[in-house]
């Protein structure tokens, strides 16, 4: 029986491997050697794929295949090449698995090494968003600092560039990182009386060869600086020194207020000192943010005036203008005639009751 058993074994071997005869190459096949490390670099409507040549003196070109292998391009590869780099251009907005082949003279190739990049186009493009700004502060001395809002990481915003005029009246662009945390910009060399334009600077992945920016804006007017400068000189009347001082007027926080006594009547006003003489292009009035007592907002003025002077002795109208007390945020008001001026007064002209209150003041200049 166990010599039965053998021969059975031994024959049925002896007709597979008649089977697969026709396969095998006598003495092996041998493959060309592989791409070695690829790496892929997302790009603007183009892939740049490298790899490392390998120590196979036998390679002579490359083929790089996508799109299912319908799409390819073919690469010479020198022999004393370290390193390939290669470019695909005109690529359509998606993802892509790529894979490269390696080729002998004989045309023997390599086993295919995948590798999967994007490509970014008008598409990521239309969805990049612009640094905000939040403040572009300029004080007495003509120096510059920007406070900016959030950046959109979360779609690889990396940078923001600032376009300026230095001192001399030489353009120039300095580059911001944006580092977390870190909100505000300095300019030393800023001239002033000039504009200054901004964009931020996105890469869509950590391996891109391009870099996406957004449109330039520009920015006409500087926020005066107020913290540590501004003083309030006087006003009509607060309800108290503390939560309710017509200084929380220009403490930076709409959060806070300034709110009139119980028995006072319109008009209502505040005088500002802003330290020294200013061109004045605009101002700007938040409303009361007040969490306490919420339904007190509302009890912000209709209508408000501004004045300015050289002197706090003699005033010049620049406006009278209607607040929306309904809504939060800053409500700008803009002052065609510019004038120059060290001293401004807010007036509450008129609102819904005999009492009023507010949040906050700026003032800009060009």
């Amino acid at each position: 029986m166990v010599l039965f058993l053998s021969l059975w074994v031994f024959n049925s071997c002896r007709k597979m491997d008649s089977k697969y005869a026709q396969y095998i190459v006598p003495g092996g096949e041998t493959y060309t050697g592989k791409a070695n490390i690829p790496r892929a670099y997302a790009g603007h409507n183009r892939v740049q794929i490298t790899w490392q040549r390998g120590a196979d003196p036998n390679i002579t070109k490359a083929r790089i295949f996508w799109n299912n292998f319908a799409d390819s391009i073919e690469i010479n590869v020198p022999l004393v090449a370290d390193s390939m780099v290669v470019m695909i251009d005109n690529l359509q907005e998606k993802n892509y698995s790529f894979f490269i082949r390696n080729y002998d003279a004989k045309g023997i190739s390599s086993v295919p090494v995948e590798i999967i990049a994007g490509s970014y186009g008008d598409k990521y493009q239309s969805q990049i968003l612009n640094r905000v700004v939040k403040s572009a502060l300029i004080d007495a001395t003509g120096k510059f600092s920007i406070q900016w809002g959030s950046a959109d990481v979360s779609n690889g915003a990396f940078a923001t560039e600032v376009k300026y005029t230095d001192a001399t009246g030489v353009s120039r662009v300095k580059r911001f990182k944006i580092i977390k945390d870190t909100v505000e910009s300095k300019i030393y060399d800023y001239k002033p009386g000039t504009n200054f334009q901004y964009r931020t600077l996105f890469i869509p992945k950590s391996l891109s060869v391009d870099t996406f920016f957004t449109s330039f804006v520009e920015k006409k007017y500087f926020n005066i600086k107020k913290i540590s400068v501004w003083k309030v000189l006087a006003f009509s009347t607060q309800y108290d020194a503390a939560t309710n001082a017509a200084a929380n007027l220009i403490d930076g926080n709409e959060a806070t207020r300034w709110y009139t006594t119980a028995a006072s009547k319109y008009p209502h006003f505040v005088t500002i000192d802003m330290g020294s003489l200013r061109g004045i292009a605009q101002f700007g009035v938040w409303r009361a943010t007040y969490a306490a007592k919420p339904t007190d907002n509302e009890l912000a003025p209709d209508k408000i005036q501004f004045l300015v002077s050289t002197n706090n002795t003699t005033w010049t109208d620049v406006g009278t203008f209607n607040f929306n007390r309904f809504i939060d945020g800053e409500q700008l008001f803009p002052i065609p005639s510019h004038p120059t001026a060290r001293y401004f007064k807010l007036v509450a002209v008129s609102g819904p009751v005999a009492i009023t209150n507010l949040g906050e003041l700026s003032a800009y200049e060009l």
